[in-house]
């Protein structure tokens, strides 16, 4: 039966993104993704970006643009099929990938809510502006957001095969979800974990060598991709950034580069990681307040943060808007106020990461 249940689910959504009219765009993040995969499928090594561009070129014509694969090789893997679909039919494909994975991500942090309350949490959780521009650009940030969503799940039942592929999840952007990773994988050494531990190790072996089948020499392949990537206009000389330190270098001294922000958002992570410490050293065990913490640290230190980023967001919001109503909503609405700056992105996003802050220090006060 759920064999049946899942024909009909993968039948529906081919059919939903043959056949709806939705106008979603595909020129844009997604298209990375799509052609690597098209690649792929041509015989070309994900990293091969010289290749690609000759392919993408062929394919979509010489004025289209298309950026280095910033990404892990199991992302492109698992993405694979993806590639089969025309381009406007893959985009919309994404899209309804990524609603599933929010409504999952949204079921496991509001367990005990009635259905009609998950359904308006789902609702609210597309009309989150960094989610509702993820949705429309084709992002890649929800895997990561959907695995901190599984540790904070898995965590309190010890289930080791769902702690290590929520760590797996967060592998999938890793400039935002391998700090998470990293944190969660100390939090399974701490509880001494070792099924779990084993797990995962065992897990990113089998990862590191499926990626052989995307590139032979992946991972310093890898490194140059992301050298590539950084040497792209608008990445080092980050005028759309949405992150404090950028935002902060920016309002003092007028530089937008990331290899200046980067010395702020040392200063950054070393002051709010001490701050944490003293704050919560003997409630960091809680694995929820340690990801809360994290994300938080991630998207207050992070130099290198879009506005879809903040997708992460959702699991401070999910977890302490219920205890503290007036700082959600507060966080919740903000982003759509930045609008008005018209731009891109904004580092006044930061403003939500610091109102679900000051809502997390209070509940320790309770």
């Amino acid at each position: 039966m759920k064999k049946i249940i899942g024909g009909l689910l993968v039948t529906g959504l081919l059919a939903a993104a043959s056949f709806l009219p939705i106008p979603l765009p595909s020129k844009y993040d997604f298209s990375v993704l799509y052609y690597a995969n098209k690649a792929l499928l041509h015989g070309i090594a994900l990293y091969d970006y010289p290749a690609q561009l000759d392919l993408v070129h062929r394919l979509a014509g010489e004025g289209f643009t298309f950026h280095p694969y910033p990404y892990p090789p199991w992302y492109a893997l698992l993405t694979l099929p993806l590639a089969l679909l025309p381009i406007a039919a893959a985009a919309r494909m994404w899209f309804f990938l990524n609603l599933a994975m929010l409504a999952l991500l949204t079921a496991l942090l509001t367990p005990k809510a009635k259905p009609i309350r998950r359904l308006w949490a789902f609702l609210a959780a597309v009309m989150f502006l960094p989610v509702f521009g993820l949705l429309v650009v084709g992002q890649y940030s929800l895997p990561v957001v959907l695995g901190v969503a599984l540790f904070v799940k898995a965590a309190p039942r010890q289930n080791s095969l769902l702690l290590a592929l929520s760590l797996g999840l967060m592998t999938f952007k890793p400039h935002i979800g391998l700090p998470l990773a990293i944190f969660g994988f100390g939090w399974l050494l701490y509880r001494r974990a070792w099924l779990a531990v084993g797990m995962t190790l065992g897990l990113a072996l089998a990862l590191a060598l499926a990626g052989l089948l995307a590139d032979p020499a992946w991972l310093p392949h890898y490194w140059q991709s992301l050298s590539l990537y950084r040497a792209i206009p608008g990445v080092q000389t980050c005028g759309l950034c949405s992150s404090l330190s950028v935002g902060l270098l920016g309002a003092l001294a007028n530089v937008w580069e990331i290899g200046k922000a980067a010395w702020v958002s040392l200063g950054l992570a070393l002051g709010l990681g001490t701050l944490f410490v003293w704050r919560w050293r003997a409630r960091l065990a809680n694995p929820a307040l340690l990801m809360i913490l994290s994300t938080l640290l991630v998207l207050l230190a992070d130099p290198y943060l879009l506005n879809y980023d903040f997708a992460l967001l959702l699991l401070p919001l999910f977890l302490l808007a219920p205890r503290k109503p007036a700082w959600g909503w507060a966080a919740y609405l903000f982003p759509w106020l930045t609008l008005a700056a018209g731009r891109q992105g904004s580092p006044l996003l930061s403003v939500s990461a610091l109102l679900l802050l000051a809502a997390a220090w209070q509940i320790v006060d309770d």
